[in-house]
């Protein structure tokens, strides 16, 4: 239909619709624009609170944390490892505490050496290679004893071994001794 053929209140209808496609052509993009950088906005705010939200519960939380940090402190977790430093500064510790111990509690080292270092993370693992003879009450005493040790010290590798024929009946009070062969570790930190 062309527009030459259209009477007058078609033409103004006609006109209108054209007023409306164009105004909708030129308000409808600038809305959309607006509508997306509001929505944007909102969402970066949304995450903005979010994460100051969960800062400030953070935050909240340092004075109980605090506390738990200062009562760690005081209990002072290095004394629970060997020295840090050279290897052989911490097996010599190592080594100091087992003799100590075996001695104390009645038994008797043959052999003791530090056959290896390894690294652990932040932290060092010293292994102490024990040999000694004692009584199944002693020995008892003495694994007791290394379990219990401060700095603490590990027992792997556990081998005992009697030094007596099946026959063999002890006396009345007597045990007979075994030998006992065994790896003790324990930690350092790593050196930094």
């Amino acid at each position: 239909m062309a527009l030459a053929t259209l009477d007058a209140q078609q033409s103004r209808r006609a006109a209108l619709a054209i007023l409306v496609a164009v105004i909708v052509g030129i308000v409808a993009p600038i809305a959309f624009g607006v509508w997306s950088v509001n929505r944007y906005y909102d969402r970066e705010l949304r995450e903005k609170r979010e994460r100051i939200e969960r800062y400030q519960r953070i935050a909240s939380m340092r004075p109980d944390i605090v506390k738990q940090l200062d009562a760690m402190r005081a209990k002072d977790p290095r004394k629970f490892f060997l020295r840090s430093g050279a290897v052989a500064l911490s097996a010599a510790e190592a080594q100091e505490a087992v003799r100590s111990i075996v001695e104390a509690n009645g038994g008797k080292l043959v052999t003791m050496q530090a056959p290896s270092s390894r690294e652990d993370g932040r932290y060092r693992q010293i292994t102490v290679n024990v040999q000694l003879t004692a009584n199944i009450q002693a020995l008892r005493r003495i694994l007791h004893a290394i379990e219990t040790n401060t700095p603490y010290l590990f027992v792997d590798n556990l081998m005992v071994r009697s030094q007596v024929s099946g026959q063999h009946r002890p006396g009345p009070g007597q045990e007979p001794e075994m030998f006992v062969h065994f790896d003790v570790s324990g930690y350092a930190p790593a050196s930094t």
